[in-house]
């Protein structure tokens, strides 16, 4: 009775899935000859030189969403094409969306056929949705290196091109998403939830969410997945066998392993079998893939997180990536791949040219200077075998049509994770309509996403081309496995025994099942009691294996389970699995399933960052590997690590220009380079000359021993040398005539002017001190009013002489103006006072090389600006003084006139006076204009001592002859 209901209910549920599908049929031909659904289009090819080649028409078909030449667009092999509605308005005003893509399949358009076959669909979205849809698609095949280096949308240069699309692999987001080129997609991500009640980040693979997913940003959407499998040629182990290596198939082709084999099926026996296979075969046991896709880096990898081995480690202090396997207990850990390498049990697999000319180099390497070397395309073994033992690939390379070749689950307990995925660009004037598009590419109703991916998906049970058509319904799958009828031997395990039962295949209605009869002659003796209860049951094919039911279920190729009773089920294996090499395709399928849970991407556990891409190009691990490969022991294995190490962490430094959170220190001045070093602990500068990142800083002030302030040292101890020796031969010779006529009061007050400010140089030399601050604005100033005071009380006295003829009178002024001069200069040492009292001693002045990077200063207090102003304007007003009465003595007989020299002077002493003022108010860092300015007042007020004092000692010692033309009339004073 259960059997009759059970087949009604099949049969019932059998006709009413023909009936929907016809419905969908119906409907589908009614929507391809709906009169508003544009059906052709023209397809335009270009070469590199985008130089038209050819227009092919084409017919799209809105049953398949595919169009009808579907299978010859993927032949065509060109770098550019551009896809358009055939319509009668003119293409020119239609807006091109530029798409850029890499080549998945040698240049040939399989994956651009399904872009342009998803372009219609689109097209009629956004006319349901009243949107501008006049568009043409323009696809142009860029390559893997220009999709993520090449220079894109240049406002200030048209020939640069700027796509709106760009495919990009999983390790290349972040470095396009940093320079600001590519779209947040967040706000998508979220609009695609309210619209379809699903987010789309729970449809991909928990993985696959390090690679798209950073700082919270959804850098693009998944389009293609690829990790690696594990293959085996079975034939070779058989071989191996018969001489006696002890080599059991890899899971799951072989119950050794044990139903957990990730702890079984390891790494270390994989480099063991390795060894064997060369032993027995004379041939390595292992390869790599054979193409230029870092399969050494990602095979490291997968190495490393087997064994529990981080590959990058984080600093969340400096937020900062560094190599992180350069531990000493991971670098025992991972001392058993030097057998593989050393004693070549891998194939060659590196490019033959760059490795010879490694091999010849005489320089040692360094970490900014060694080999990066490319896998070669071509290397293959004697007698041009593929593979000859154990084999690390894609799921792309090989198909089922070797049967020598088995598919089998990865060692250990991970694999790589990558792909590629879709960029919408910052500058794409189309972000909102693109996406809609992106979501038709990802749309379960329409063929894209299937037709793209070989074996998978990025999204978790969606799976690719060629194994979505084999995911029959377990009952199917049971119906095909039982099709023959007969009695077939089938062996299960009991209790650490294998035992051998004969099941005999029949038919039931349009169901396939299974009789157990013990009494069947070819069960003699091998009765056991576990099937007494099944004797003579008929147990029929269904999803669930259930006692009640008498059904029974497909569990995996050459295998149906079995229940006992209400609570035991047992696993039955045809004894075919033993004889046939074939391996199905769904098999295989079950394996891709199993090795995609455990796949993971390289920088796992973290999100994806810019500077990952640079561990490909770079190839640290294939340097490492090919060390370990061609020079044997020439170096140590932890050393190798390191070195490896050393790089991975150069690589791993991002640049400073692209981080928005960078750590930094500033080292203490180097006082003979007048430096500070600026060491970036997260970051580094690639060009300092044009980054706003220096690494080094001028130092606030000049120190004694560098040569800035060396050339100071010696130009003020001249100086004051010279002074010295003028002030000594001024008093000694006081008495002389000369002297006395150039007024001894006078040269005296000069020359001590002069070495109170070329002094008060020693004190802006040498580390920010507050009696420094104090001292050196006391005597600068000091010595600058002196200076003034000195030749403009001179100067006025001997005009006023002249021009009264009355000594007398001269007396009286000569008073008034010791008394101005006295009271000005006792104003000045008031207003000095007053200022020290504000003035603050040293602060810190915060100092900004960039938004992101500063530093601080010591510099000395300003004081009173107030004050400081009222104190140069004195000596300014004193100036201007100076330049009235050097102009009213200009008739002054020439051996007392000195009006011409105080008019030159003067206006030096204004250049002097700013220079002084302008090292006071302006920050200049001992810059080199501050080292002029220094070097300069040394200089002019040296020049003015020379101009008043050194013609007069030339003089003196008879140098120069004294012509006198005229005197000056002394009248007497009347007592």
């Amino acid at each position: 009775m259960k059997n009759i209901l059970y087949i009604t209910l099949s049969y019932i549920t059998y006709i009413l899935s023909l009936i929907k599908f016809e419905i969908i049929k119906c409907e589908n031909e009614l929507n391809n000859n709906d009169d508003d659904l544009p059906i052709n289009f023209s397809l335009t090819l270009y070469d590199e030189n985008f130089n038209y080649v050819e227009t092919y028409p084409l017919t799209f078909n809105y049953t398949t969403y595919l169009f009808n030449e579907y299978e010859t667009i993927k032949l065509f092999n060109s770098k550019t094409c551009i896809l358009c509605k055939d319509e009668n308005d003119n293409t020119e005003d239609r807006n091109t969306i530029l798409f850029w893509t890499p080549p998945y399949t040698n240049g040939y358009y399989d994956m651009t056929a399904v872009f342009l076959s998803a372009f219609p669909v689109w097209l009629e979205k956004l006319k349901k949705q009243n949107k501008n849809n006049s568009f043409c698609l323009r696809i142009d095949d860029v390559g893997w290196v220009e999709n993520v280096n090449g220079e894109i949308c240049n406002p200030n240069n048209s020939t640069i091109p700027c796509p709106d699309l760009i495919m990009l692999g999983t390790t290349q987001f972040a470095y396009r998403y940093n320079n600001g080129e590519t779209l947040n997609l967040g706000k998508y991500f979220r609009k695609f939830f309210i619209k379809n009640g699903n987010p789309l980040e729970s449809l991909i693979n928990k993985y696959s969410f390090y690679d798209y997913h950073n700082d919270n940003d959804w850098l693009a959407v998944p389009i293609i997945v690829d990790f690696r499998n594990f293959r085996f040629n079975i034939t070779t182990f058989d071989y191996c066998r018969e001489y006696g290596y002890k080599l059991y198939y890899p899971p799951p082709l072989s119950d050794y392993w044990g139903p957990d084999y990730h702890k079984t099926w390891t790494w270390e026996t994989v480099i063991e079998y390795a060894k064997m296979i060369k032993e027995c075969t004379g041939l390595p046991g292992f390869r790599f893939d054979r193409s230029d896709t870092y399969e050494d880096l990602k095979f490291f990898i997968m190495l490393c997180q087997s064994l529990g081995i981080p590959f990058i480690n984080e600093d969340l202090n400096l937020n900062l990536k560094t190599c992180g396997f350069r531990n000493k207990e991971y670098i025992n850990k991972l001392l058993f791949i030097k057998e593989l390498f050393e004693n070549h049990y891998i194939l060659e697999w590196l490019d033959d040219e760059a490795v010879n000319e490694w091999l010849k180099k005489e320089t040692i390497d360094t970490i900014d200077d060694y080999p990066k070397f490319r896998m070669t395309e071509s290397k293959v073994f004697e007698k041009d075998i593929e593979i000859n033992g154990l084999f690390l690939t894609n799921p792309f390379e090989y198909d089922e049509n070797y049967s020598d070749i088995k598919y089998a689950y990865m060692p250990g307990s991970s694999t790589f994770l990558g792909g590629a995925g879709i960029v919408i660009t910052y500058d794409s004037k189309f972000p909102d309509e693109l996406f809609e598009y992106i979501e038709v590419l990802i749309d379960e109703n329409y063929p894209y996403f299937t037709e793209i991916n070989t074996a998978a998906t990025p999204f978790e049970n969606t799976h690719g081309k060629k194994c979505s058509k084999d995911f029959e319904s377990k009952k199917d799958k049971c119906n095909s496995f039982l099709e023959s009828n007969g009695s077939y031997p089938y062996y299960y395990i009991f209790n650490n025994i294998t035992y051998i039962i004969y099941l005999t295949h029949i038919s039931v209605n349009d169901n396939k099942g299974v009789l157990i009869n013990l009494d069947n002659p070819l069960n003699s003796g091998l009765f056991n009691n576990i099937f007494y209860n099944n004797n003579n049951n008929i147990m029929v094919c269904d999803e669930y294996a259930d006692y009640q039911m008498n059904t029974i279920t497909y569990n995996n190729e050459y295998e149906i389970l079995f229940p006992l009773n209400n609570n035991e089920t047992i696993i039955l294996k045809s004894m075919k699995d033993i004889s046939d090499k074939k391996q199905s395709f769904y098999k295989i399928c079950s394996i891709y399933d199993e090795t995609l849970k455990i796949a993971k991407p390289y920088q796992f556990p973290y999100s994806t960052f810019a500077e990952i891409n640079n561990l490909e190009n770079d190839a640290p691990i294939s340097y490492l590997f090919a060390n370990l490969y061609y020079k044997n022991n020439t170096n140590s294995f932890e050393s190798l690590i390191n070195f490896c190490c050393d790089i991975i962490d150069k690589i791993l430094l991002p640049e400073c220009e692209k981080i928005n959170k960078i750590s930094y220190a500033i080292s203490e001045c180097n006082e003979k380079s007048q430096k500070k070093t600026i060491t970036y602990l997260n970051c580094r500068v690639m060009d300092e000359k044009s980054s706003s990142f220096k690494k080094n800083v001028t130092c606030s002030y000049i120190p004694y021993i560098n040569f800035k302030g060396l050339i100071l040292i010696v130009f003020i101890i001249l100086s004051l040398i010279i002074d010295l020796i003028f002030l000594i031969l001024i008093i000694v010779s006081r008495k002389n005539r000369y002297i006395y006529i150039g007024g001894y009061p006078f040269l005296v007050s000069l020359v001590i002017s002069s070495m109170l400010l070329i002094t008060s140089m020693l004190f802006w030399l040498g580390k920010v001190k507050t009696y420094k601050c104090i001292i050196k604005f006391w005597i600068l100033i000091c010595g600058v009013t002196g200076f003034i005071c000195s030749y403009s009380i001179k100067t006025g006295i001997v005009t006023s002489i002249y021009n009264s003829n009355s000594v007398i009178i001269t007396k009286n002024r000569k008073v008034k103006s010791y008394y101005s001069y006295f009271i000005i200069i006792f104003l000045q040492l008031i207003l000095l006072i007053l200022w020290t009292f504000t003035q603050n001693g040293v602060k810190k002045r915060t100092c900004y090389l960039n938004k992101y990077v500063f530093y601080e200063n010591d510099e000395c207090s300003k004081g009173s600006q107030f004050i400081l102003i009222v104190i140069f304007g004195i000596d300014y007003l004193l100036l201007l003084i100076s330049v009235i009465i050097s102009y009213r003595g200009r008739n002054v007989p020439a051996e007392f006139n000195d009006s011409k020299k105080v008019f030159v002077t003067s206006l030096m002493t204004i250049i002097l006076v700013t220079f002084c003022y302008l090292t006071l108010v302006i920050n200049m860092d001992g810059s080199i204009p501050y080292f002029i300015i220094l070097l300069s007042v040394i200089i002019i007020s040296l020049i003015i001592v020379i101009t008043f004092v050194g013609s007069r000692i030339l003089v003196l010692f008879n140098l120069i002859e004294f012509k006198s033309e005229s005197t000056i009339r002394k009248v007497s004073v009347p007592t």
